[in-house]
């Protein structure tokens, strides 16, 4: 797989220093205020560069830069050579690879200019690697080949076992059978005779991946897994974490679980030594395997960890600011150019500066171009904010008329009511006590009319006051219409009306309390009042990624079509059957206004065979959205 790379190029940086890693690290550590020889020191610092890659790629990079700056002062061209190399190193593990293979190209001029075989063929393939990581594969492939033909005539050939072992990763399906097996014989016996328990890992896992191809699963994970061990017991990381990618792609459609746990490990050892690639390739895959599973709260988890790492890896990226493979290649133009061009430095001194002062134009231009264009805007988002708010108070003043019209009209019949029945009780005693208890009734049940209707209006108008803020919260949906339904316990027992609540206690819904306890209890009072005895009231609720919802079924019989559109709308010229319509009217009209408050949608479908469902959706925290299109619930209060 091509993410193998990273392993890979790695470990041939490691082909210079054969000996021990943590032992030199410690031993150079202390010996280095010791050192007196300039040369000697640069190379000390080099070589703590390209030891400490795999511990802590910070200390590699300030070795580096400290071995490079030194050697440009003493003109050291080997130690810069190979300070130069480690910085391509650290760019590469960083996951900038512009800047890195402008480093190793540069690495790889200097080498040339050196006659340094071995570190030649080392910057052959680290640019190979490169080319590799870009997709650039024909160059890839051509920098390993030139790299293999140089190293056969190698005296000192411990780089050659990485050479063998690179190409069997990277483009196995361009070798024979054959040839594969005598690449990977070559590997060991170098690595054997050199000790380089590093490079034996990555034959194990060579190895591996050949007994997976001749169908031999079992064999090759129990190898893995041994190599896998092994790596992480010497601290070979990047060896290890190609190790472990491996063992979690082998399991990740077999046992997702085991997958996760060597993601996870990988994940862990990434984010510990700041490996900016293996970051990536990591939670990607964790990424991926949660998705399949819809595990939300992980998805999201992974989701941000790997939008901050592309963040990262853009502002690195765009604040380097130029191409330096075409920068490498044109800069020994330049410098010939700059030889022949001296005559005409005055010249293009001059138009430099006309150029400059043409710059600064458009620079002022521009300015307040910009400047003009905000201005625009800012009197554009003015004029559609003054245009919001006269729209607005347009809508308020009708609703207001609306609602005052309402008042007149519904209330004039009950108060009249009550006079007709006050000027029969002044003749009481003509009247049976059936009649008087009749009279009586009426006279009760038109007041409770009016004060459901005062109470409606009263409750909205607490709402329209200035100063009111809608800060919705986090509420347990069953909860809120367990106590809506306490409420009218009396009054449904009364008329024998059954009210269940079908709400799973897991759903939570995000709006104001005193708002939506105003609509839950209005539907619930209005499916009280138009139900049959003994017939039932449903309440139901569900909740999906954007909104939940709410519906209020009854059995009663239903709404006429012609009312339905106009049902929420206090514009609409409805006509009522009766009192109760009319205290439901009003209240139901609050209830919309309460709705659009809480950015929510209401609704009511008449259900095909009895009864009608009043509905309201509000969207989830942090998700507010406003809608006018309805949802149908009928299969979902089935």
């Amino acid at each position: 797989m091509r993410k193998h790379l990273v392993i890979l190029f790695l470990l041939i940086f490691a082909g210079n220093i054969c000996y021990g890693q943590l032992n030199d690290i410690n031993r150079i550590q202390k010996e280095l205020p010791l050192i007196t020889d300039s040369t000697k020191y640069i190379n000390a610092l080099n070589r703590l560069g390209m030891l400490m890659y795999e511990k802590n790629v910070d200390n590699s990079f300030y070795y580096a830069k400290l071995a490079r700056a030194i050697s440009a002062r003493i003109k050291y061209k080997q130690g810069e050579a190979d300070a130069i190399n480690v910085i391509g190193i650290v760019y590469d593990l960083r996951g900038n690879l512009q800047l890195s293979l402008k480093y190793y190209n540069d690495a790889y001029q200097r080498y040339v200019a050196l006659h340094d075989s071995v570190n030649i063929i080392q910057g052959l393939m680290n640019i190979a690697l490169v080319f590799n990581e870009r997709k650039e594969d024909a160059k890839a492939v051509e920098n390993l080949k030139q790299a293999i033909a140089l190293g056969i005539t190698l005296k000192r050939d411990s780089i050659m076992s990485l050479v063998y072992c690179n190409y069997l990763l990277l483009y196995p399906g361009q070798l024979s059978n054959e040839l594969t097996t005598a690449y990977l014989q070559k590997a060991r016996q170098i690595a054997t005779k050199y000790k380089d328990e590093r490079v034996l890992l990555v034959t194990d896992q060579i190895q591996a991946k050949l007994y997976f191809k001749n169908g031999e699963r079992e064999k090759g994970i129990a190898l893995l897994q041994k190599a896998a061990a092994e790596g992480i017991a010497m601290e070979v990381n990047y060896v290890t974490l190609d190790i472990l990618q491996n063992l979690g792609d082998m399991f990740i459609i077999t046992d997702s679980v085991k997958a996760i746990d060597y993601y996870k490990q990988g994940l862990g050892i990434s984010n510990l030594k700041g490996y900016h690639f293996y970051d990536k390739i990591f939670g990607k895959r964790l990424y991926d395997v949660y998705i399949n599973q819809n595990n939300l709260p992980e998805v999201k988890r992974y989701s941000g960890k790997l939008l901050k790492l592309y963040e990262d890896e853009e502002i690195f990226t765009n604040t380097s600011g130029f191409d330096y493979i075409d920068y490498a290649i044109k800069d020994q133009q330049i410098e010939a150019l700059t030889i022949r061009a001296e005559g005409r430095n005055t010249l293009l001194l001059v138009f430099g500066f006309l150029l400059l002062l043409t710059a600064l134009s458009l620079v002022i231009f521009y300015r307040l171009y910009i400047l003009k264009q905000k201005h625009n805007q800012t009197l554009e988002e003015l004029n559609r904010t003054v245009q919001a708010r006269n729209q607005k108070l347009e809508v308020d003043h009708e609703f207001n008329n609306r609602l005052v019209s309402i008042l007149a009209h519904d209330f004039r019949q009950p108060i009249g009511t009550l006079k007709t029945l006050a000027t029969v009780l002044k003749d009481a005693d003509a009247l049976t006590r059936e009649e008087l208890m009749t009279l009586v009734e009426s006279m009760e049940h038109s007041s409770n009319i009016s004060l459901e209707i005062f109470e409606n209006i009263l409750q909205w108008i607490k709402q329209q006051l200035s100063g009111f803020s809608y800060a919705p919260v986090s509420l347990p949906l069953r909860d809120l219409i367990d106590e809506a339904l306490q409420t009218f316990k009396a009054m449904a027992e009364d008329c024998n009306i059954t009210m269940v609540n079908n709400i799973d206690r897991n759903i939570t819904l995000y709006a104001d309390k005193e708002l939506v306890q105003f609509i839950n209890r209005n539907f619930i009072h209005n499916a009280l009042k138009f139900s049959p005895r003994g017939t039932t009231i449903t309440i139901v609720g569900f909740s999906d990624n954007n909104e939940t919802t709410v519906c209020v079924q009854d059995e009663g019989k239903g709404i006429s079509a012609e009312k339905l559109p106009g049902i929420f709308n206090f514009k609409a010229d409805l006509k009522y059957s009766n009192e109760k319509e009319k205290g439901a009217g009003v209240a139901l009209m609050i209830c919309n206004d309460f709705t659009e408050k809480m950015n929510g949608r209401i609704w009511v479908e008449s259900n095909q065979q009895k009864g009608a469902s009043f509905c309201y959706a509000l969207p989830n925290a942090q998700k507010p959205r406003k809608s006018i299109f309805k949802t149908p619930v009928r299969e979902l209060i089935k």
